[in-house]
């Protein structure tokens, strides 16, 4: 483990890339709300608890891997076997900024 982990380098670069594009600064130059999802639980638990930040959707589960992969064939992309079917929480957030 780093001796820096748990300083909270991460969080503070995640919100500084965040702010980076709410300001404007990223793509074609325009102001975009960033969101962000992860399956981290701590990382879950800070951004719930930060003001920065807003919970947009929680899934308790992962989606049905079969119902992904047909939904590949269809379209016509090679079959890789498909996504989601895994059994972890995913969280989604929307960066609010820090003047919000």
């Amino acid at each position: 483990m780093p001796e820096w982990q748990g300083a909270g380098v991460g969080t503070t670069f995640l919100n500084a890339v965040m702010q980076y594009h709410l300001d404007g600064n990223g793509r074609k130059n325009k102001k975009y709300h960033t969101f962000f999802h992860t399956s981290h639980p701590q990382l879950a638990n800070y951004l719930r608890k930060s003001k920065k930040w807003q919970q947009t959707s929680a899934r308790l589960y992962g989606s049905n891997k079969k119902k992904s992969a047909e939904s590949i064939r269809r379209t016509s992309k090679k079959l890789m076997g498909g996504y989601g079917g895994h059994f972890r929480a995913i969280q989604g957030f929307k960066f609010l900024g820090y003047g919000e």
